[in-house]
């Protein structure tokens, strides 16, 4: 696992990285400290990160430009803040946690426990970063319709018929999306709120199709809980 920690007080900053790898041991393969956004933006220009750990106040600059830089990225995100008041919107812009300074060892663990996929995660999410040319922006989640695994990220299918190329990987968004969404098969998530009908078409194979006309697959293993959440 690669980290970068993004924190100005060089003493918290140690305090985070003893702290993490008390926990995390042979987990982690590279830890990197950046003490200012330009520092961690040329870093995250030439190092890829699995995850970051970021204060969204360092020297009065604002983090969330960098956090919307990570999210975009195949990584995901931490946020380790004294500013509990902005832990709704980093929330909805997808980060895996919002752990609040001062915090406890305990607290950081159930932190990594959440990225580890070994916890409950967010439901809180609204906004999913990408990149288009050099800028980063933001997705409204509720207008994806469906994901779709590519060899190697993820195309987001709008409602509006567009297709969005994300940097992310099924399993990251399956940790993070909101209820709603839901894995139907290993290449696909589905927003619930489109589906039109689902069946079983003989054999072992299961279809649904959404309002708008299109088919999707659904694993046999995973037929039960889509068919427990939509005859609710």
């Amino acid at each position: 696992m690669r980290i970068l920690i993004v924190e100005d007080e060089p003493p918290i900053a140690d305090y985070i990285e003893r702290c993490t790898r008390s926990l995390l041991k042979e987990k982690i393969r590279r830890i990197d400290v950046a003490y200012t956004l330009e520092d961690a933006r040329r870093h995250l220009r030439k190092q890829a990160v699995d995850l970051c750990l970021l204060d969204l106040n360092l020297s009065g600059s604002d983090g969330y430009d960098l956090l919307k830089q990570v999210l975009a990225l195949p990584s995901q995100s931490i946020i380790i803040s004294a500013y509990a008041e902005k832990a709704i919107t980093a929330f909805e812009y997808g980060v895996i946690d919002f752990v609040p300074k001062p915090f406890t060892l305990k607290r950081l663990q159930k932190a990594f426990d959440r990225y580890l996929g070994k916890g409950p995660g967010s439901s809180q999410m609204k906004f999913l970063a990408y990149r288009l040319g050099s800028e980063n922006r933001l997705l409204a989640v509720e207008t994806v319709a469906f994901f779709k695994a590519t060899r190697v990220f993820v195309e987001a299918y709008l409602q509006d018929g567009r297709k969005i190329l994300l940097e992310k990987h099924l399993n990251q968004l399956e940790r993070i999306l909101p209820e709603g969404f839901l894995r139907i098969h290993r290449s696909y998530i589905v927003n619930i709120s489109h589906v039109g009908s689902y069946r079983h078409c003989g054999a072992s194979r299961y279809r649904l199709q959404l309002k708008d006309g299109t088919f999707l697959p659904i694993s046999r293993y995973r037929y039960p809980a889509l068919h427990h959440l939509l005859k609710k």
